[in-house]
């Protein structure tokens, strides 16, 4: 078979660098052959992977990485091959679609010697989400497959990732800590199918995997497969409420808060209200990657994405 291998060399602090190299050396000694796509920046990493999955050829794409490298393979084979299927070796910060697909992290040798297994077995088809400006040309369309944030969520992803200390998911407790500081709520409404939620200036996180940052369980019901997205949001309340409630993220309990909210929808926008005594929306983060400002379009788009699990 044909593989292309894009690997982000930055990802789990440097480690993905070694795992690249790693999976490289081990997929061609398994006599498939195998396409080098690692680029210096994401611009150019994107223009390579184009061009290989607009290939004849082109059997499999594989992100070698965390989830960043992952929706920039996704975003790649959905604009330009939606039939080449998508793997995954693990090497990243948060691995939260590898953990969701029961991947191996943290052992390249096992994540290749899996996905060679997976190659040969049909692929795991799941939903995606897509995101377009409502302001702007509807074709900037980006994906992603697990949560798009668009509250403190999302600041917090926005400053965990310009953070190089602590290494892995500690990451998020102290970029939280630090957005808590001038916490005032954002200025973000959300519509769910046509349905204005309740105010939601805490939280913003619009599921279809059930994980962000490394493990935290923001939407514990969501599911890649059933054509919905799960819509988890918070009113804007007080530092030390959003403190007692920040901790049972990890454990999903977080949902049975009663300032938090839960729907599920297909189509969702996020707009922008301008209250006084609001603080700007953040950058809208996708599979912790920056994707775009308010006002956006979110929508489920079923059975888009193959994955190799």
């Amino acid at each position: 078979m044909r593989l292309g291998v894009l690997v982000n060399p930055a990802a789990g602090g440097g480690r993905a660098a070694a795992a690249g190299r790693e999976a490289l050396d081990l997929l061609a000694a398994s006599g498939h052959e195998v396409v080098d796509l690692t680029a210096p920046d994401a611009a150019s990493a994107r223009i390579r992977a184009a061009a290989f999955a607009v290939e004849a050829d082109a059997d499999a794409l594989v992100a070698v990485g965390g989830d960043g490298v992952l929706n920039l393979a996704a975003n790649c084979v959905l604009q330009h091959a939606p039939h080449l299927p998508v793997g995954l070796v693990p090497a990243g910060t948060g691995n939260d679609t590898a953990r969701a697909l029961g991947l191996p992290r943290g052992n390249p040798v096992a994540a290749v010697t899996h996905l060679l297994g997976a190659l040969g077995r049909d692929p795991v088809v799941v939903d995606v989400g897509e995101i377009t400006p409502l302001d702007a040309d509807p074709a900037r369309r980006r994906w992603f497959v697990g949560v798009a944030s668009a509250g403190i969520d999302a600041a917090v992803n926005a400053r965990a990732n310009a953070t190089a200390w602590p290494r892995g998911s500690a990451r998020y407790l102290v970029a939280l800590a630090r957005e808590l500081v001038a916490f005032r709520g954002f200025d973000v409404a959300v519509v769910a199918d046509g349905v204005a939620l309740p105010e939601s200036g805490t939280l913003v996180a619009i599921a279809n995997g059930a994980r962000i940052g490394g493990g935290m369980l923001i939407a514990p019901d969501a599911s890649w497969t059933d054509g919905m997205l799960d819509v988890v949001t918070a009113r804007t309340v007080p530092r030390r409420t959003l403190l007692t409630v920040f901790p049972r993220v990890y454990r999903g309990t977080h949902v049975d808060h009663p300032v938090v909210h839960v729907t599920r929808a297909r189509e969702v926008e996020l707009r922008v209200p301008h209250r006084p005594g609001r603080a700007a929306p953040p950058v809208v983060h996708a599979d912790g990657e920056p994707v775009g400002s308010l006002p956006l379009r979110v929508r489920v788009v079923p059975q888009a994405l193959r994955l190799l699990a």
